[in-house]
């Protein structure tokens, strides 16, 4: 029995507590500003890459273009629809965009009816939405006003550097001097030479009182002279 009179004191809570109920259409919620609602479409920014096509997942976006009078190497937009039975609004196209030609907007009111036919828009319908959420309409009669670039200030060490042109001579001149006086380097600062193995030199002949050298003995010689 506590437990029945408990869950009843928590639905008896919510007669007091403020009501959320609003009566719609009369009244409408004011939507998040990142809200996903239906598109709208910007076709002087359209370049045709096809991109949005290809990255719906839903597959309910068409589009096609021509060549432009003024540059025939560019494309403009012919045609442009949405089909938004199938669109989840996933947000797949606005990202991909390169240009921001198909935005995101608070509108949600438009995609219950009774027919299936209203639900296709075409690219006239598309630019006409004009109910932004994060995106604001640009105002064509206020004049952009070109932000002003701030003054570059120079340091104070360029500034020396730069007004006193005597400092900078008397600072390389050291330098050159230093080098013109630069004594020669000694004989022990050189490298040294390896050393070569040092030939034995060739045996002196004999030599006799006179100082003229005698010839060396013969075989026969030495043969008679050991018999």
């Amino acid at each position: 029995m506590f437990r029945l009179l408990k869950g009843f004191g928590v639905t008896l809570n919510y007669f007091r507590k403020k009501k959320f109920t609003i009566q719609y259409p009369e009244e409408k919620v004011e939507m998040p500003a990142r809200f996903r609602g239906v598109h709208r479409f910007f076709p002087e920014k359209c370049i045709v890459c096809d991109m949005c096509v290809k990255v719906c997942p839903t597959d309910v976006i068409t589009l096609t273009g021509k060549k432009s009078e003024a540059n025939p190497k560019k494309k403009v937009i012919d045609t442009y629809n949405i089909d938004f039975q199938g669109c989840i609004l996933c947000d797949f196209c606005t990202e991909v965009c390169p240009t921001n030609a198909i935005v995101m907007t608070a509108k949600y009111d438009n995609l219950s009816s009774y027919t299936r036919d209203e639900h296709f828009k075409d690219m006239g319908w598309l630019t006409e939405n004009k109910v932004f959420g994060n995106y604001t309409e640009p105002d064509p009669n206020a004049e952009e006003e070109k932000p002003k670039r701030p003054a570059r200030t120079k340091t104070p060490a360029k500034k020396e550097a730069g007004s006193d042109p005597v400092s900078t001579t008397s600072q390389t001149k050291p330098l050159t001097e230093e080098k013109k006086e630069a004594p020669p380097k000694a004989a022990s600062e050189e490298k040294p030479i390896p050393k070569t193995k040092k030939e034995t030199p060739p045996a002196p002949e004999a030599q006799d009182q006179t100082g003229k050298a005698e010839p060396a003995p013969t075989t026969e010689e030495k043969r008679g002279g050991g018999e």
